[in-house]
């Protein structure tokens, strides 16, 4: 694997990071590969297309106007495998839409930490994101268990 390739593998997690903060919705298809798996644990099934993607970060934003996410450490990078792990620290406020859908804002805030493993193609787009951190917490937090 090139050198680029492997610098574009470090850098993905920044960019994924950088359009949740910015919540740059036309930056979302730069992110992600025509065909792609999503494996969220706020999510009852897998993404796998665009219109999903964008319907998750747009109800997202929604319901959390001040979402952020905080990369920790440096990501770890698999270049054989075309990988790269990032831990972070997401914040925000249930404030906006519903979340999940028919669960009105309970306008409390959430702190919780994660990793998201990517699987990333030579241009640049995630085949593959799976995200890993504690719903129950963020539902605990939320006011919703």
């Amino acid at each position: 694997m090139s050198t680029s390739v492997v610098l574009s593998l470090a850098r993905y997690p920044a960019r994924y990071f950088a359009v949740w903060n910015d919540q740059r919705l036309d930056a979302v298809d730069q992110l992600l590969a025509a065909e792609f798996s999503w494996t969220d644990p706020s999510l009852p099934t897998d993404l796998t297309d665009l219109a999903g993607a964008h319907g998750f970060f747009s109800s997202s934003w929604a319901a959390f106007p001040d979402i952020h996410l905080e990369a920790i450490g440096d990501p770890l990078v698999d270049e054989r495998a075309g990988r790269v792990a990032a831990e972070w620290r997401m914040t925000g406020t249930h404030t906006g839409g519903e979340f999940p859908p028919g669960v009105p804002a309970t306008g409390r805030s959430f702190d919780v930490l994660g990793t998201d493993v990517f699987t990333v193609d030579a241009e640049g787009r995630a085949t593959a994101i799976r995200a890993y951190y504690d719903a129950a917490t963020l539902a605990r937090q939320l006011g919703l268990a």
